[in-house]
């Protein structure tokens, strides 16, 4: 019986998300099981949809940490819901995304891109915001199919610390969406 080496750390990486509730991560596994089958699904605490990520690096960085908190407390966007109506898979990935464009979510996205700008903190450079939560990785045919009662009321976002190779991600952050202030009328 041959042994399997232990996972390694190969890199560190830091990013938003929308995490769902336990509830719901659940469901969505449950869903992602009886359609895809359960061999290799992601656990239901690593469901997400990444807003913003940065470069990975070899070593943890205390100080871009830093940055991605104040970056992370900066953004004011209001609270949305977010339905995971599509189910597709690609040649690398299975996963589910809104069959439409939700203007909050992307509201949000811009919001945190622009606060990582003023932090001095660049997104990393191949990547380009495409809403989804990923189910599993793959190696299948592509497809595509409509997908009803998945999706959650958007009312937080997270900062999470991926140690990549490892598959654990620690949560460095979380926010409540509010809508941003009026703007005060001006005195003429």
């Amino acid at each position: 019986m041959t042994s399997v080496p232990p996972p390694e750390l190969i890199c560190h990486r830091y990013f938003f998300a929308l995490r769902p509730d336990r509830v719901t991560a659940n469901r969505i596994t449950a869903f992602a099981a009886e359609r895809l089958g359960p061999k290799g699904l992601l656990s239901a605490d690593r469901l997400h949809v990444t807003l913003a990520l940065t470069p990975d690096m070899p070593t943890a960085d205390a100080a871009l940490a830093g940055a991605l908190q104040r970056a992370g407390g900066a953004v004011r966007a209001a609270p949305f819901g977010l339905p995971l109506d599509q189910l597709s898979g690609g040649s690398g990935t299975a996963a589910l995304r809104p069959a439409h464009r939700i203007a909050g979510l992307f509201k949000l996205q811009a919001a945190i891109a622009e606060a990582m700008r003023r932090e001095g903190v660049p997104l990393r450079p191949d990547w380009r915001f495409h809403p989804h939560a990923t189910l599993r990785y793959r190696k299948d045919a592509p497809f595509t199919e409509a997908v009803t009662d998945l999706g959650w009321p958007v009312t937080d976002f997270v900062l999470v610390h991926s140690l990549v190779g490892l598959t654990r991600h620690i949560v460095i952050g979380q926010w409540p969406l509010r809508a941003p202030a009026e703007a005060q009328g001006r005195l003429l």
